[in-house]
């Protein structure tokens, strides 16, 4: 060991052993000195980005999909490249089923456009043809009784009337088969525009399965409420948040602080923020919200937790990654200029605090007044002077105890 390395470890123990050895123990003593006291809280969590743009199933992908391929976690994209693509294969054989029906009722209406003009022809013709035998048996009918028998009048009246009702007649199969032709086609066009609609959706659905980057950005991968990322193969629905593009220009800190730790925790206290990966770098920043209930990280745990959101003055790209864990500690209160000494150098009785402090003779008990208190340490506010020394663990005196 070199010389001024052992030179200060002597220096320390002089400074913590000032007691005098009483029944074989030797008593532990610190000098009352002014500083700061702090209340710290600490908290650990990890980096995300205030701003981000959610990557979700599409609601119109109904039911229970299924992941055929997704980009790494934290891979650079660029705007418009696929981050997720969900499996096609039931959409494909749908569009596939609904292409082929489109098909056949094309097929089909067809065949029946020309077998009702055929039809129409037909119809056509014979109308025609009665309409003409009625012209000239209008113009050749006998009607002068003068000149014709009478029966010959009677015979043409009757060969007028039939050909007469056998032309309303054709006319009105032409109107029934109109009608009639008008509707069928109608049913096989409704059933072409509704298999058309299904396709189109079912290719709608099918572009939609493949989610695209709305701009550059590092792609984050979501976790489920399990806690496990998605991945290739997973079932997934629509809504669902499968991952984001989180916007690197400004940065916050999720923060977990222990309930039983959380004493003077409000908005607005200074924190300090370090990166586990590299402890050496200190963020100052704020307290920006609390959650209002404090939550347990599950269900099997009794630990109860506050969620913090702390942003950050500054940022530095280089090193800042959504997800990235951190430390953090809190300051909720400060005092400069205060005594302050360990809490396990504190007695209780009665509701009164004591402290051991060295007299000549040897280390007497006398009751001091106390503030603020952190996990450590608590203030004196009267009944220690600045330089005196007292006890510090008053287990080894055989009386009293300190205070959790």
């Amino acid at each position: 060991m070199n010389g001024p390395r052992w030179r200060m470890v002597v220096w320390l123990g002089l400074l913590l052993c000032g007691g005098c050895a009483t029944g074989g123990q030797t008593p532990v003593a610190l000098r009352a000195q002014k500083g700061v006291f702090q209340v710290l809280i600490p908290g650990s969590g990890e980096l995300r980005a205030v701003k981000s743009t959610p990557i979700s199933v599409p609601p119109q992908a109904r039911g229970r999909q299924t992941i055929a391929w997704i980009a790494p976690d934290n891979a650079n994209v660029r705007q418009g490249e696929v981050v997720v693509r969900l499996d096609a294969t039931a959409l494909r054989e749908s569009l596939q089923g609904e292409e082929n029906q489109m098909a056949k009722l094309s097929l089909e209406i067809r065949q029946k456009e020309r077998q009702l003009e055929k039809e129409r022809g037909d119809l056509h013709g014979q109308l025609a043809l009665t309409e003409i035998e009625r012209n000239m048996a209008d113009v050749y009918a006998a009607r002068d009784e003068t000149i014709f028998p009478r029966n010959k009048i009677i015979e043409d009246a009757v060969d007028l009337e039939f050909l007469t009702t056998k032309e309303r007649h054709f006319e009105g199969k032409k109107r029934r088969m109109e009608k009639r032709a008008t509707a069928e086609l109608q049913l096989l066009q409704a059933k072409m525009s509704t298999s058309k609609t299904k396709a189109d959706q079912l290719r709608k659905s099918m572009d939609s399965l493949e989610m695209r980057a709305p701009h550059d950005g590092v792609w984050v991968v979501e976790k489920t409420w399990r806690g496990e990322k998605y991945h290739q193969g997973m079932n997934t629905w629509g809504g669902e948040k499968l991952g984001t593009l989180p916007d690197f220009s400004l940065f916050e800190a999720k923060v977990f602080v222990l309930e039983s730790a959380s004493s003077g925790l409000v908005e607005n206290l200074p924190v300090s923020i370090r990166l586990d990966f590299k402890p050496d770098r200190e963020f100052r920043g704020k307290v920006l919200g609390i959650d209002t209930i404090a939550k347990a990280m599950n269900e099997e745990s009794v630990i109860k937790y506050f969620e913090v959101r702390v942003g950050l003055d500054a940022i530095e790209a280089r090193l800042m990654k959504p997800g990235i864990q951190v430390k953090a500690t809190i300051f909720a209160q400060q005092k400069r200029d205060v005594i302050s000494v360990p809490n396990q150098a504190l007695l209780y009785e009665e509701g009164e605090a004591f402290l051991k402090i060295r007299r000549p003779t040897g280390f007497e008990k006398r009751k001091v007044e106390t503030g603020l208190r952190s996990l450590t340490r608590t203030v004196i506010t009267r009944g220690l002077r600045e330089g005196e020394e007292f006890l510090l663990d008053n287990a080894r005196s055989g009386r009293g105890g300190a205070r959790g």
